[in-house]
């Protein structure tokens, strides 16, 4: 096992950290619920972080350097590359002395099955020793949380950390035994809803003992599906988690934590009545009577109308060339190829390759009516027109005489790079198209804001109303850019909004 950093978040550690960032404004940091840890009201999300990108190593530096002091990553980020870069960032700052172990809140999550973990539980499983209560809930992705898998993943998740004892500990959707066991009919919501109590008590019943060994300090559960109505199939209740935690670990259990997602848009955690006696509380409510710390995540993204809609500004790139000159010149680099290159490629399925990727640039300058903000487009560049290229280049490749592979390479940087000017061109309008819409929504919740606020950008506004919602502890945000962080920073210092329900009941009239 390598050398684990002992210690632990601590009161007095982190109010040391909120003084000596008091130039932040009073209402910089708060406490975690009933932990009595004080965090910052802005934290760091890992999810899409890395331990290889130097963008994601100075971005959690300086949000630790600035105010930033929760962290909050999961056994299943970037499969594992998350935690190893907390790991390895903690691990410098500690080694150097400028950061003290107890001013640092960790938080990470176990449950998925994905990636590693995979092959994991594969293997355990051809092996004779599967883990128990698995939930396979499609292919690549299952979920679980019995207490023999929760064992194995927490020692490697405090591996990749680097630490001896992990601040927080959360469940990581839960739900998923909900929605597979929807899925698959057989039982009455009642009794499936009986099950996973029974399942979500077991496995605090283990962390209840993790916190005995020092392995955690407080454990707790991050639910997408806490602020769903409560008639829904997949609706998790926060007083009957307490109820779990009170039955594994009795008045003075250490289930301290709740995530949930929240937004503008998706404000459930705030207006869904969906828990306590007679579906009488918010999920905010129900946590705050209980001295929980809450964390809010997706605070950009919200889905709305069956859409994602990203409620931040991009930063992106220096816009490189128009969409006609940038496919102007691609055409000029096909016709190149028709007369230099494709008389030199063996092979049919080489020979008919060029015919999709001269065609996709036609697509992508096409694509400007359906594609409506810069969200939507980088699902489409990632997940369809890079990897189509990818491959197309690599049949290319493999169909090119041998002797005329120099010329190739050559052509193909030329090409690659255009093709490259022409999806920065894609992007930046999309982006106009979903700065509009931005524009829009600004409209809409600027009455309800101080009039000094309303020339702030969307994004801040947005993270300020979050921030000042009763019952909120900290809003985590994926700042995986410093310009990410520079722009969150200034919220600390902004006094609460009095009045935030009043914003969220802008964008659903009907609440």
């Amino acid at each position: 096992m390598p050398d684990r950093i002992t210690g632990h978040a601590t009161p007095a550690g982190t109010r040391a950290y909120a003084a000596r960032h008091a130039d932040r404004g009073p209402g910089a940091f708060t406490d975690l619920g009933a932990t009595e840890l004080r965090v910052g009201r802005f934290g760091f999300g890992c999810y899409r972080i890395d331990d290889t990108t130097p963008d994601h190593r100075e971005s959690l530096d300086l949000s630790l350097s600035s105010g930033c002091n929760l962290i909050d990553t999961s056994t299943n980020y970037t499969d594992g590359a998350s935690e190893r870069l907390v790991g390895s960032v903690l691990g410098a700052r500690l080694g150097r002395g400028d950061l003290d172990r107890d001013a640092i809140v960790v938080v990470s999550k176990i449950g998925y099955v994905q990636g590693r973990n995979m092959r994991l539980v594969i293997e355990r499983e051809r092996g004779g020793t599967p883990f128990p209560d698995m939930v396979r809930y499609m292919d690549g992705c299952w979920h679980c949380i019995h207490p023999d898998f929760i064992a194995d993943q927490l020692d490697r998740s405090l591996d990749r950390l680097g630490l001896a004892t992990l601040d927080i500990c959360l469940l990581h959707n839960p739900e998923y035994f909900l929605s597979d066991a929807k899925n698959r009919g057989g039982s009455n919501l009642e009794e499936r809803r009986d099950e996973f109590y029974r399942r979500i008590e077991k496995a605090f019943t283990f962390l209840e003992d993790a916190v005995r060994r020092g392995a955690i300090r407080a454990y707790g559960v991050s639910s997408n599906s806490a602020v769903n109505p409560a008639d829904d199939d997949e609706a998790t209740s926060v007083v009957r988690m307490l109820e779990a935690a009170r039955a594994a670990g009795g008045e003075g259990h250490h289930f301290r934590v709740l995530q949930i997602p929240m937004n503008l848009f998706e404000a459930g955690g705030a207006l869904v009545r969906n828990t306590g006696p007679d579906d009488s509380r918010t999920p905010l409510e129900a946590a705050s009577a209980a001295g929980l710390g809450v964390l809010l995540n997706r605070p950009f993204n919200a889905f709305v109308d069956g859409r994602l809609l990203r409620l931040a500004e991009p930063i992106l790139p220096a816009k490189r060339a128009s969409i006609e000159k940038a496919v102007d010149r691609l055409r000029g680099l096909e016709r190149d190829y028709a007369a230099t290159l494709a008389p030199r490629v063996r092979g049919s399925e080489a020979a008919a390759a060029s015919d999709p990727l001269f065609r996709l640039a036609e697509q992508i300058a096409g694509a400007g009516e359906e594609v409506s903000s810069f969200v939507q487009w980088r699902q489409i560049e990632e997940q369809y027109v890079l990897p189509r290229v990818h491959y197309i280049a690599q049949v290319l490749e493999g169909g090119i005489e041998p002797a005329a592979r120099g010329a190739w390479r050559t052509w193909w940087d030329r090409y690659a790079a255009t093709l490259g000017d022409l999806l920065g061109a894609a992007a930046h309008r999309a982006a106009e198209r979903g700065n509009a819409e931005l524009e829009s929504i600004a409209v809409t919740i600027d009455p309800a804001l101080p009039e000094e606020r309303r020339p702030e950008p969307l994004a801040r506004k947005a993270l300020w109303v979050l921030a000042s919602t009763p019952g909120v502890s900290t809003v985590l945000v994926g700042m995986r850019r410093t310009p990410y962080v520079h722009g969150v920073l200034p919220v600390l210092g902004w006094p609460a909004l009095p009045d935030p329900l009043e914003v969220y009941r802008r964008l659903r009239p009907a609440c």
